[in-house]
């Protein structure tokens, strides 16, 4: 009976060490109490020597049950705070309540399509050879660009001022610059009035004068030249003047004219090269040549009688055709003693 008695008490004694052990060996889930109710729960663990006691006898006496696997949660990790950012400066508005100031915003700039260059046209063609008198050979300096040279080479010349004025106009074209275009506007007005039968110089300075015009009405533009139509100098005869014997031009003279006795002299004007044929009222014929009539010279002939002839036609032959006619008329003086035919008796006064 008292053997029956101490095994109940040894059962009774086990029971709470058997339940001791096993919630030693599942962790205590404490996440979701409050902290009394977990630290309530440790003394009461702890507060019962005996039952521990138990539980090691009955460790000795039997091996303990294996604890039922479990799951352990993951342990959760501690919200850290995100970290600063190295090389970033704290804005204005982290330190005080101001705006921060914006980033000035980039202003739009219109950019303007390049102009395209205005083309205009430059001196024409003109001679056709380097050993061209000194007038064909400044001529041919202008024509293709060499200013400089043309400059220089008209230095102290009497006929100088239409080759400078082309000279700072051709400067002008190339470099385009105002004040290059403002010397060529004063040098344009220095040029004096040029004859047509001057025909290069004549063509150079109307050129030029035309070149300023349109700068003056398009300031700042840009111009690309390229060469005029046709020739600076078509072959042509633009007139006929009476000279003396020292071939200087005779003053007064309203038409080129003589006695029907001929022996007048006459200058060809115009622009010939090499003249071939002198053809009087069409037919060639050899005239009596005074002076010139070598390649770019002027040419001077003396008139033959009238022969009844009361005008008389010149044209010329060159290498290429010669465009123009021009007319030398005989004045046959009054004969002494005779009555004008355009004056008249003075009519007798009425009563």
């Amino acid at each position: 009976m008292t053997f029956l008695l101490r095994n109940q008490l040894v059962r009774l004694a086990l029971v709470p060490a058997v339940v001791l052990g096993l919630s030693a060996c599942i962790p205590p889930e404490t996440d979701g109490l409050p902290p009394d109710l977990t630290s309530a729960a440790s003394p009461a663990a702890s507060s019962s020597p005996a039952a521990s006691a138990d539980h090691t006898s009955q460790q000795a006496i039997s091996p303990p049950a294996s604890p039922p696997t479990t799951s352990t949660p993951a342990a959760t990790p501690q919200a850290t705070a995100p970290a600063q950012p190295t090389g970033v400066e704290p804005t204005a508005s982290s330190t005080s309540g101001s705006q921060p100031e914006r980033a000035p915003e980039p202003r739009e700039t219109t950019v303007e399509p390049p102009q395209d260059p205005i083309v205009v046209s430059w001196v024409p063609e003109g001679p056709i050879a380097a050993d061209d008198p000194v007038s064909g050979q400044r001529y041919l300096m202008l024509q293709h660009f060499q200013c400089d040279a043309l400059a220089q080479s008209v230095e102290g010349a009497a006929d100088a001022a239409v080759w400078q004025a082309g000279a700072a106009v051709c400067q002008a074209l190339q470099t385009g610059d105002h004040d290059d275009w403002q010397e060529a506007s004063v040098a344009v007005a220095r040029t004096p009035r040029i004859s047509q039968k001057q025909c290069l110089e004549f063509r150079v300075a109307a050129t030029s004068a035309l070149l300023v015009s349109q700068y003056r009405s398009n300031p700042g533009s840009i111009f690309t030249a390229e060469p005029g139509p046709g020739e600076a100098c078509p072959r042509q005869l633009l007139g006929l003047t009476v000279v003396d014997e020292d071939l200087r031009a005779v003053v007064g003279m309203p038409r080129a004219s003589g006695p029907a006795s001929g022996g007048t002299i006459v200058r060809l004007d115009g622009y010939y090269v090499r003249v071939g044929d002198i053809l009087m009222d069409g037919v060639p014929t050899v005239p009596d040549i005074v002076a010139g009539g070598g390649d770019y010279q002027t040419l001077y002939l003396r008139m033959p009688p009238a022969n009844g002839r009361r005008t008389i036609s010149i044209s010329i032959t060159d290498t290429v055709e010669v465009a123009g006619t021009v007319t030398f008329f005989y004045d046959d003086p009054a004969v002494p003693g005779s009555t004008p035919s355009s004056a008249a008796e003075p009519s007798p006064p009425r009563p």
